[in-house]
């Protein structure tokens, strides 16, 4: 009797945690679960490798955002910091070279093991059901001794010969803080979906509604519930970022954003699938 008890008392628990979320969002009341590049900081995966991205898909997110940049040779390479010399046994900005000279970089920060640089066309081209999966691309303009003009010119060009390439217009956001630079490419292909990424809400929401952009990717603490749905009513998307534990998982879940990148991906999984 005492036993049946306490399993009873358990499912009545549950079930009430099972009840304590209700998603209400413009992505169909379905918050995209994205790894922040693959399965985010701490660990074992330097972020932007194919492995941790993959690691992060295995693991049942939606995707992964993936920090982008362009090499000489006007390829799409993923890649975070301003330049190489840091967590590599390179040195250098990504401008600087072109993909031939960087395919056999390698990350140092996990010295003993073989992780090197990603090329974004060739990542997507060994991905089985591409279709099935979310990116947003986190772009990085660091440009080399060229006009900042014809960088993003450049820039965009490769990215709309990704868009050409695959069948991704629905699947592969863009981000940026530049607005020239979502200006370009939004001349190139409107069909892209566009996010802004500001400091403060309220310049993001102009920017946003002025450029016709399809949301707002923000830092989560820089963001809160009522400005969700002052976004949600206004029709743009709110991604949300900076969500690095579990308490920060359920925090930025409860605001009903339409995307969380998050380097907790095995709780926020549990979290929504309990949930």
């Amino acid at each position: 009797m005492k036993t049946a008890l306490i399993i009873l008392i358990g499912v009545l628990l549950f079930s009430c945690k099972k009840g304590e979320i209700t998603v209400i969002n413009l992505n169909n009341n379905h918050i995209e679960l994205m790894g922040h590049g693959g399965m985010g900081y701490s660990n074992l995966y330097p972020t932007n490798t194919a492995e941790s991205i993959l690691k992060c898909l295995g693991k049942g997110a939606d995707g992964s955002e993936i920090d982008i940049q362009l090499t000489a040779d006007n390829q799409l390479v993923a890649f975070h910091n301003a330049t190489l010399n840091e967590n590599t046994n390179f040195t250098g900005k990504i401008r600087d070279y072109s993909w031939n000279q960087l395919k056999d970089v390698r990350y140092t920060s996990t010295a003993q093991l073989n992780y090197k640089l990603m090329n974004l066309s060739e990542f997507l081209s060994s991905l089985d059901g591409i279709e099935n999966y979310t990116f947003t691309l986190d772009i990085k303009l660091n440009k080399g001794a060229e006009e900042t003009t014809e960088y993003i010119d450049d820039f965009t060009d490769a990215l709309d010969e990704i868009y050409s390439a695959f069948p991704i217009e629905n699947s592969v956001f863009i981000e940026s803080q530049n607005e020239y630079f979502l200006q370009e490419m939004q001349s190139k292909n409107a069909q892209i979906k566009l996010y802004i990424y500001p400091q403060k809400f309220e310049s993001g929401l102009s920017i946003a509604m002025n450029l016709g952009l399809h949301g707002i990717s923000i830092s989560n603490d820089r963001i809160n519930t009522v400005q969700v749905n002052l976004a949600h009513s206004m029709n743009l998307f709110v991604t949300v970022w900076g969500v690095n534990n579990r308490s920060s998982n359920i925090d930025a879940v409860q605001k009903n954003p339409d995307m969380i990148q998050t380097d907790a991906v095995n709780h926020l999984v549990r979290y929504l699938k309990n949930n």
